[in-house]
């Protein structure tokens, strides 16, 4: 029994330090800043998405370490808390996108390990509840997150099903 602990206690811990990348992806963008050719306006463009990553990476830490350890107390608040920090990342991500579409920048690619860090992070909490993907994210990023991850393509079928 103890080795089961510990073997499940290895795999949380593992799924947090996917959660806290985010902190290092962050800084990754921030390191675009002096590499580009007009630092102030990078820094401008990313200063918020920057700063929302931080925050809501704080959130889900603090949220997956309550779930882990069973706090009943916060069990109502963390489905929307979780969702609400998930949802500001995707929409500062889309606007730093959206206001740098037609630049080449160093900071598109950092982006997209994000995304994909985040689609890990989605399916770690979707191991302890049902998130409403549709309210964190646009549907291309759903469809993006049901491709490369089947376990929660086969959980929102089953959803749909009514299972």
């Amino acid at each position: 029994m103890a080795a089961a602990a510990l073997k499940q206690m290895n795999v949380w811990e593992q799924k947090y330090h996917d959660i806290t990348e985010l902190f290092l992806l962050s800084d990754e963008l921030l390191a675009t800043v002096p590499a580009s050719a007009d630092p102030e306006a990078q820094l401008l463009l990313l200063e918020s998405l920057i700063e929302t990553i931080g925050e809501s990476a704080d959130v889900l830490t603090d949220e997956y370490i309550a779930l882990c350890e069973g706090d009943i107390k916060r069990k109502s608040s963390t489905k929307s808390r979780v969702e609400g920090a998930l949802r500001k990342v995707y929409v500062a991500m889309g606007d730093v996108t959206l206001r740098a579409r037609d630049a080449k920048n160093a900071a598109h690619a950092v982006i997209k390990k994000i995304k994909r860090q985040l689609e890990h992070i989605v399916a770690h909490f979707m191991d302890f509840m049902v998130l409403s993907l549709d309210r964190i994210m646009q549907k291309n990023d759903v469809d993006d997150l049901k491709q490369r991850h089947a376990n929660i393509a086969l959980m929102l079928h089953q959803l749909g099903q009514g299972a």
